[in-house]
């Protein structure tokens, strides 16, 4: 009893040491590529709230082609005619599937006019076949106005 607390505490910091996940990655010794393959952007998403407009653009309307392995999409969105707090507001989405079929999204919500990207980076899990949507809406405190949304064709390679 006579180291008591600090004895206590530097036990369990010890343990709770020798538990932590560790992270790493690995280098390709020919290329030094840590296995991310590439970015792509795959399109725009435009909302106009006093025009009650929405518009999912993609940035090629054939089938979208990444290479197998750790990739990162993104896409633009823009929102327009939107003041701060008026009850007016805009949603954008991102989902990108693998090639095993599981989706990946990210979600972006506005409540002013403003733009950026959003994207979504994940591993493809082999090559093959997969999809990708774009959706953006405005929207008030009643509901959606105006909504669009386009679903493309993905190949990994």
């Amino acid at each position: 009893m006579r180291f008591g607390i600090g004895a206590l505490l530097t036990a369990m910091l010890l343990v709770s040491m020798a538990f932590a996940p560790a992270v790493s990655a690995t280098e390709d010794s020919q290329s030094g590529d840590i296995g991310i393959k590439a970015t792509g952007n795959l399109g725009d998403l435009f909302t106009d709230g006093d025009n009650n407009i929405a518009s999912a653009t993609p940035e090629t309307t054939g089938t979208v082609y990444f290479p197998e392995g750790y990739n990162t999409f993104t896409v633009n969105w823009k929102n327009t005619n939107d003041e701060n707090n008026d009850g007016q507001g805009a949603k954008y989405v991102l989902t990108v599937w693998d090639a095993k079929g599981v989706a990946h999204t990210t979600t972006k919500e506005v409540d002013r006019a403003g733009e950026g990207n959003i994207s979504v980076a994940f591993n493809s899990e082999g090559i093959g076949d997969a999809q990708y949507k774009l959706y953006c809406d405005t929207h008030t405190y009643f509901g959606i106005d105006a909504s669009d949304q386009y679903t493309g064709d993905l190949e990994y390679y």
